[in-house]
């Protein structure tokens, strides 16, 4: 049953239906302060229900993204990868044994995956049954499904241009192009938080990331995290190219965002002309952390510009750095001693 706002009071309800001895009654909660609260409520009371209908894995699944309150985008991506990838996707959980999911796990080698994506997956259903373990007392026969390891082609490091190397970069983009990437590689943002940065969003020399553009036909989207909603700093070069005088709302665009192919065309096309090392769009992200740690910055403050959701993914991400910087402290140490 799902939750309902009261309009009037401005706080959410919740209606359960329990059956006993085949006589169905409803018990109503009111004043939940969030749509969340409602739909917890609800689930408690499914659990405490000794007669309610066994889950599937994908109501679980559903019932989880909305404890955690997890993005349009990203439960999206959740539900889709399980969906393709989980074969136990539509059968009751509680009806799921350990040796069913190492035979999965062991399986899920010969898709082709990489590496990074399948333990991604892995963590989705490992979040699932912790869920139900949580609040159904469901027993988490996940505990069995560890993460694949890491080849030495998974770790090999991640490909950035230095600021000398985007410099040539940006003398042959198009002019047309030339602020949206330059706004990425300084400041670190996601490409689609980027392409939906608006003029009312700059105050000066800050900017307010909260929304996300895929695709203009698609409109604003939430951000991937509530971590992401943040408030950065931009350099006086970087405010210079972007142009906040014009009368349209984007500020990388006119009256909608740039186009996303033409956006990838620019790239590639510039980065040949310009007899650089091809490197992902998404690779400028990296590319301004990786200038950043090289440079001393504190690790916590890199980790809020980039909208992480915690410090254990930046330090995840960017410990092959991190190492570099460690044994430039050790030299530290040994003058000091």
């Amino acid at each position: 049953m799902p939750a309902y706002k009261d309009n009037k009071r401005g706080t959410w309800f919740c209606v359960y239906t329990q059956t006993v001895n085949g006589v169905s009654r409803q018990k109503k909660k009111r004043g939940f302060p969030t749509k969340r609260d409602a739909l917890l409520w609800e689930a408690e009371m499914k659990r405490s229900d000794s007669k309610f209908t066994l889950h599937t894995f994908a109501e679980m699944l559903e019932e989880y993204m909305l404890s955690i309150d997890s993005s349009e985008t990203s439960s999206t991506m959740k539900r889709n990868w399980c969906m393709k990838h989980f074969e136990y996707f539509s059968e009751p959980i509680e009806k799921i044994s350990r040796q069913q999911l190492m035979e999965w796990r062991n399986a899920l080698k010969s898709t082709g995956m990489a590496t990074r994506t399948m333990n991604r997956g892995l963590g989705y259903v490992r979040g699932v049954f912790a869920y139900a373990n949580k609040i159904y007392r469901i027993e988490d026969v996940s505990v069995v499904i560890n993460n694949y390891k890491l080849t030495a082609e998974d770790k090999k490091e991640m490909k950035v241009w230095t600021p000398a190397q985007f410099a040539q970069f940006q003398e042959h983009c198009d002019p047309a192009y030339l602020p949206y990437f330059t706004f990425l590689y300084w400041t670190g943002c996601r490409r689609s938080e980027a392409l939906a940065v608006c003029k009312d969003d700059v105050q000066g020399n800050k900017v307010s990331i909260n929304k996300t553009i895929k695709h203009f036909k698609n409109g604003f989207l939430p951000l991937k995290n509530d971590a992401s909603k943040r408030i950065i700093t931009v350099d006086d070069r970087t405010l210079s190219l972007m142009d906040l005088e014009h009368a349209n709302p984007f500020v990388f665009g006119e009256d909608r965002s740039l186009p996303i192919t033409c956006i990838q065309r620019e790239f590639k096309k510039a980065t040949e002309a310009a007899g650089l090392p091809p490197i992902r769009i998404h690779d400028l992200r990296h590319s301004h952390a990786t200038v950043l740690i090289n440079n001393g910055a504190n690790i916590v403050a890199i980790s809020k510009r980039l909208g992480h959701a915690s410090i254990n993914e930046t330090l995840k991400t960017y410990s092959h750095l991190l190492q570099k910087s460690d044994d430039e402290l050790m030299d530290i140490i040994k003058e000091i001693r």
